[in-house]
């Protein structure tokens, strides 16, 4: 009976063990995070990604002077500065001329990537050499005009010469032993926001390790090597190097990019050993890698839900609310060697490179979008018609704001008056050019061309794809007329948005080319929302921003989305940002 007792309960540990390790077995790449996306760098470097996907790296290997309370977000929280500076702490101090002074004290013993040990030194370099070099983030530029009082260190130079440029800027940012101080030329009321965006652009550097990889040296003499630096001479364009909890390992184009665990970070080692980013061309085969446990996360388009409803071992998570609203941009002034516009002239041939730089015309696209069959085809109603330039649910936003909407009668009636009636009588041919797997931009576009071309036969309109790292570069160098890009704030703040979107040194208007008309327009009211600590003053000035937008028409506000995810059950701890799509790797776990 012993024996026989015995080989029963042999035999069901035998059975037991076997059920377990099955189920355990179904766990894939233990200890590493597989994500898959469409979204392929445009460079490693945070003061240059315009992509706030590409943004996710930043945030994860590098580290911010601020954060914000895991149990309360609207909580700012001490990151590598050791306090949140105040007035009541005396970290802040305002002088009545306005002039904003903020100290942030460092925090010790921690330890970049390649060994360096942080100081308030690298904090000072790492944001006099984003304004120095130019960089392309929001963050940089915010700080820009508010520490040099200037949209870009070479405008100043050239104004007032790049040695009293350069102590303008050196004095902008002092260090005092371990703490660095910002001396703000006015009140910048988002500013510790900005500083709380956990590594996404506003990441700290290591001053030594950016010499070492040939990078600006940090003085004075050697500044004007490195002015206005361009993505392709950037020397950190393939390295990063941060105090975050991955450090970076490679990237191979078009492929991976691969991460591993930094076990000496200052909160301590994250749970998972690895991270892989696989690069994809398609959506599709995304899914199929999720679904086959070769992945353990993808972003999922709305037409693609249907296919991970229900389906065993993959939570899927729709309508999530995001910080993101899409623009399709116009193009004021297109580089004459666009290969997108044909003969360069008015026609059946093409268009010139200042095509849209006629309101009627800008008018006439915005009237000829059907923006609720957009919604309702292309996001599957997930996602709402913007009010403005000002995200709904963030304070200012104003829903009374006039807005464009589909009416082809007021389309044809601003086509026919574009170009003094020229765009009627001589009609025009373009190509409009969306991202490569990108479903949604496709059919925006899609929509404009079968809606404007039933006003005329003379008008042409042809699509075309580029995979998305060409479409951010085409974009950079002015070549496509109609850009499909958006704004996801990490910051909840209406300045973020409506300095992006319409000051002159915000980015769209330098690639949208109308810096002049935002400078004369825009800017005052853009810098009265950013230093305005009465709120009935800014909500005044954000108002008639949101209406100046309408009346300029630089880009057609098309839709604000709501995000869907899907993961593998075995991945644990993931927790939607304000762009939910942007993974936090170190709250992640197995």
């Amino acid at each position: 009976m012993k024996k026989h007792h015995f080989k029963k309960i042999l035999i069901f540990l035998i059975v037991f063990l076997s059920i377990a390790g099955f189920a355990f077995g179904q766990v894939k790449n233990p200890g590493t995070f597989v994500k898959a996306t469409l979204n392929a760098p445009d460079t490693l470097d945070p003061h240059f990604m315009v992509a706030s996907a590409t943004m996710e790296f930043s945030l994860n290997v590098y580290d911010s002077l601020l954060s914000h309370d895991p149990n309360d977000p609207t909580v700012l929280a001490p990151s590598l500065s050791t306090q949140v500076p105040s007035i009541e702490n005396g970290l802040i101090k305002v002088a009545s001329s306005g002039a904003t002074s903020i100290s942030f004290p460092i925090r010790s013993n921690v330890k970049f990537h390649s060994g360096h040990t942080l100081s308030a030194q690298d904090v000072a370099y790492t944001f006099k050499r984003g304004i120095l070099q130019g960089g392309e983030v929001a963050v940089i530029k915010m700080l820009t005009l508010n520490l040099i009082g200037a949209n870009s260190f070479s405008d100043l130079a050239k104004e007032i010469g790049y040695d009293a440029a350069f102590k303008k800027l050196d004095d902008s940012i002092t260090v005092s032993g371990n703490v660095v101080t910002f001396h703000l030329v006015k009140p910048f009321v988002p500013f510790l926001e900005l500083m709380a965006d956990n590594g996404s652009s506003a990441s700290i550097f290591s001053k030594a390790w950016c010499i070492e990889q040939g990078d600006w040296p940090g003085t004075k003499e050697t500044g004007q090597a490195f002015m206005s630096m361009k993505m392709e001479d950037d020397k950190l364009f393939k390295k990063m190097n941060g105090t975050g909890p991955y450090k970076f390992v490679t990237w191979e184009p078009g492929q991976r990019l691969v991460f591993e665990a930094f076990k000496e970070h200052w909160k301590g080692a994250p749970k998972l050993d690895r991270v892989i980013v696989r690069l994809i061309t398609d959506p599709q085969t995304g899914i199929l890698m999720l679904k086959n446990g070769d992945v353990d996360f993808v972003a999922v388009s709305v037409s693609d839900i249907v296919q991970l409803q229900g389906v065993s071992g993959i939570t899927l998570k729709t309508n999530i609310p995001s910080a993101w609203m899409m623009k399709i941009n116009f193009v004021m002034d297109i580089a004459p060697q666009s290969p997108y516009i044909g003969d360069g002239k008015l026609g059946p041939n093409g268009i010139p490179p200042n095509f849209f730089s006629d309101i009627n015309l800008r008018k006439a696209f915005a009237y000829a979008f059907d923006y609720d069959a957009f919604i309702k085809d292309a996001m599957q109603g997930y996602a709402q018609k913007p009010y403005g330039p000002v995200l709904i649910g963030f304070p200012t936003a104003n829903k009374n704001n006039p807005q464009y909407f589909y009416d082809l009668g007021k389309a044809k009636e601003y086509f026919q008056k574009a170009w003094n009636g020229e765009v009627w009588r001589n009609g025009f041919k373009i190509t409009l050019v969306y991202s490569a797997g990108s479903k949604q931009r496709q059919v925006a576009l899609e929509i404009l061309k079968d809606n404007v071309e039933s006003l005329n036969p003379k008008f042409k309109i042809e699509l075309a794809s580029l995979p998305w790292a060409g479409y951010l570069g085409a974009i950079g160098q002015r070549t496509i007329p109609l850009t499909l890009l958006g704004m996801l704030p990490d910051v909840f703040d209406p300045y973020f948005t409506l300095f992006e979107h319409m000051h002159s040194a915000g980015g769209y208007a330098a690639r949208g080319g109308y810096v002049d008309y935002a400078k004369a327009n825009f800017d005052a009211l853009v810098e009265t929302v950013g230093s305005e600590y009465d709120p009935k003053k800014r909500q005044e000035a954000s108002y008639r921003l949101q209406q100046l937008d309408y009346e300029f028409v630089p880009a057609i506000l098309h839709y604000q989305v709501t995000e869907h995810v899907a993961y593998r059950d075995w991945l644990k701890g993931y927790v939607p940002r304000m762009q939910p799509t942007n993974v936090d790797y170190s709250i992640l776990y197995k």
